[in-house]
C-alpha cells in the first residue's frame, strides 16, 4: 500500500475506532450509573459539576442541553441521594447554586477505580512524547466535540419551547 492509501486507511480506522470508543464509553457510563441506581443524565450532571464547578440550575440546563424542568428533576433525584446540594447564591439570593457533596460521592469512586487503574497501566506503556501527543489529541477531540454539540443545540431553548 502506498503512503496516500495507507494514510487514508489509517484515517478511516481512527474514525471507526473513535465511534467504537464513544459507544463503549457511553455503555460503561450507563452501567456505572445503573450500579448506583441513577440514570446516565444524573451521572453526567455529577461529572459536569465535579469537572466545571458549582452551577445554577439554569447553567446546568444549558450545559447539559436539558429543559429547566428536566434539570430540576435531576437535581431533586441527586439531592435525595445526597450526591449534590442546593445552596443560596451569595450574589443573588433568588438563585440557587448546585454543588457536589464530595463526602457522599467517595464510596461511588469504587465504580470508576478499576477503570482508572486499567487506563493508568495502559498509559504507563507510552513514552513521554507519545503521552504529549495523546494529550494534544484528546484536548482537540474534546474541543471539536463541544463545537459539534453546540451546532446541534444552536437555537435550543431550555424552557422547552422552540
Amino acid at each position: 500500500m502506498n503512503e496516500p492509501e495507507n494514510r487514508k486507511a489509517l484515517i478511516n480506522q481512527m474514525q471507526f475506532l473513535g465511534q467504537m470508543a464513544s459507544t463503549e464509553t457511553a455503555l460503561f457510563h450507563q452501567a456505572a450509573a445503573a450500579k448506583l441506581g441513577l440514570g446516565i443524565t444524573d451521572m453526567k450532571t455529577v461529572s459536569t459539576l465535579q469537572q466545571e464547578g458549582p452551577m445554577t440550575a439554569g447553567q446546568l440546563a444549558q450545559r447539559l442541553n436539558l429543559t429547566t424542568g428536566a434539570v430540576s428533576n435531576v437535581i431533586d433525584r441527586l439531592e435525595q441521594r445526597k450526591f449534590v446540594k442546593r445552596e443560596p447564591d451569595a450574589k443573588d439570593r433568588r438563585k440557587v447554586i448546585v454543588t457536589v457533596n464530595q463526602k457522599n460521592l467517595a464510596p461511588s469512586d469504587n465504580i470508576y477505580r478499576s477503570m482508572g487503574e486499567a487506563f493508568e497501566r495502559l498509559l504507563e506503556t507510552y513514552s513521554t512524547q507519545e503521552l504529549e501527543f495523546l494529550v494534544k489529541y484528546n484536548q482537540a477531540t474534546i474541543e471539536l466535540t463541544m463545537l459539534e454539540s453546540a451546532k446541534l443545540t444552536k437555537g435550543y431553548n431550555t424552557t422547552g419551547h422552540g
